[in-house]
């Protein structure tokens, strides 16, 4: 018996990291689906998750190796298409040295090294409009875009269709859906109750919800991991969604089914967006006020900040300005229905105008809402990646501070950024897929100038 062969060498994580790169890169289905066989990758997102995420991406293009060993890399990215940066981490399995035992992008602050140079604001202005011509142009993007410092307005756009079949052109008062965004109508409402001494942030779902059907969660998560989305309650939204979405007509249908799931990790312990957990803060809401949802925040935010354009109405209402959404089928647009709730409810889903949105941050800016005390506490980072407040995406220090939201479903996108140093304001929404139009709001919150 002849001695025997050599086991050929294991890949290296580096290895595997270039090659996902590679063929994430190439846009190529065939490419990815052989990167999954070729490591044993079986876990997280799927060929097509990652050639569905790489559409509102683009390219990545590696900026830095982190760390490269023969059992783990990391490559710091950076998304062209989004001027986002992320981490590609890819661990392999000691046991099995030519599998992958994790793959995960996870989003990483951009490092002021490669972030883009600001512009000064005429130019700023004039380079933004162009883009989104030309977006509206190759009929990539309809939707309403305003900027604004100190309540001045400094660009007002909006271009495309609103609804396609009956040819009506988007205007200054076509309402789109907020998708995630309303989460802040929903902090917002919380504070104000935090604010009147009526709710406390560690008071737990169970004193204010004593029939929660859940007990053990009721007597564990606490209002500030509800904010923070570190409850590890979940989400709503699978692929059957669309076949159960009509029941779900209150905030109390989505509590009776979806409260019975343990929470995905200990609460409190990690971050992990969660739609359910902010559906509860919407019922703390209606407990603790006596109102509905839609009451309370028609009556504490939008009046008090002359929002007359935003609403929660259910899709089957004719909403007069309500646009119409649009999602990608086969390189065409259709009208997405599938992933709409009934109606907007405490998680997302409402529509506004650029205008309300504007008047939204305005008033929150000028202390209409809540103090500017506890605004600051909401708009600074409190969970444990440092990425959210108590119902505001938040970045930056300093003069680079910066906090809002953003939105996101087939057929909806909006962003909105709060820059209080300088007083800037920026407002996108569209009636298209993301990241229509938050891409081009994060290109202009980049290079805004930082007097």
């Amino acid at each position: 018996m002849g001695a025997a062969q050599a086991a050929p060498p294991a890949p290296e994580a580096r290895r595997a990291a270039d090659d996902w790169l590679a063929a994430f890169n190439a846009g190529s289905l065939e490419q990815l689906q052989a990167f999954a066989e070729r490591y044993a990758k079986k876990e997280g997102s799927t060929p097509q998750d990652y050639l569905e995420f790489r559409a509102s991406t683009g390219a990545l293009k590696v900026l830095e190796v982190r760390e490269s060993t023969p059992l783990q890399a990391k490559l710091l990215v950076l998304a062209q298409q989004t001027e986002r940066a992320m981490l590609v981490t890819a661990e392999m399995d000691p046991a099995h040295p030519e599998h992958l035992k994790l793959f995960q992008l996870e989003g990483m602050p951009t490092p002021e090294k490669y972030q883009p140079a600001r512009v000064a604001l005429p130019q700023l202005m004039a380079d933004a409009r162009a883009k989104l011509d030309a977006l509206a142009a190759e009929d990539a993007l309809s939707g309403s875009v305003r900027v604004a410092q100190n309540g001045r307005v400094l660009l007002d756009w909006h271009a495309g269709l609103a609804n396609r079949s009956a040819n009506e052109a988007v205007d200054a008062g076509t309402q789109f859906r907020l998708a995630s965004s309303n989460k802040m109508f929903t902090s917002v409402a919380i504070l104000q109750l935090v604010q009147a001494g009526e709710l406390g942030l560690d008071d737990t779902i169970g004193k204010h919800l004593p029939d929660y059907p859940n007990k053990a969660v009721a007597a564990e998560v606490t209002v500030r991991q509800l904010l923070t989305h570190t409850s590890g309650l979940g989400d709503f939204f699978g692929d059957d969604f669309d076949q159960y979405s009509a029941s779900l007509k209150t905030l109390d249908d989505y509590v009776q089914r979806f409260a019975k799931d343990a929470p995905q990790f200990t609460p409190g312990s990690q971050d992990s967006y969660s739609n359910y957990g902010f559906i509860v803060l919407g019922r703390i809401i209606e407990a603790v006020s006596g109102q509905s949802y839609y009451a309370y925040v028609e009556q504490h935010i939008l009046r008090p900040a002359g929002m007359t354009g935003t609403g929660f109405e259910p899709e089957t209402v004719k909403v007069p300005q309500r646009a119409v959404a649009y999602t990608k089928t086969n390189g065409r647009w259709t009208r997405e229905t599938k992933s709409l709730p009934w109606r907007g409810m405490s998680a997302g889903g409402g529509y506004s105008t650029a205008t309300d949105m504007l008047r939204f941050a305005e008033a929150l800016r000028g202390g209409q809402l809540v103090s500017p005390a506890l605004l600051q506490q909401a708009t600074t980072a409190q969970n444990h990646k440092r990425w959210y407040g108590f119902g505001f995406v938040v970045q930056g220090e300093g003069r680079e501070h910066q906090y809002g939201h953003e939105g996101g479903a087939p057929g909806s996108n909006s962003a909105i950024v709060v820059m209080p140093a300088q007083g800037y304001v920026i407002v996108g929404l569209a009636n298209v897929d993301p990241d229509a139009i938050g891409n081009v709001v994060n290109y202009i919150a980049r290079r805004l100038p930082l007097q």
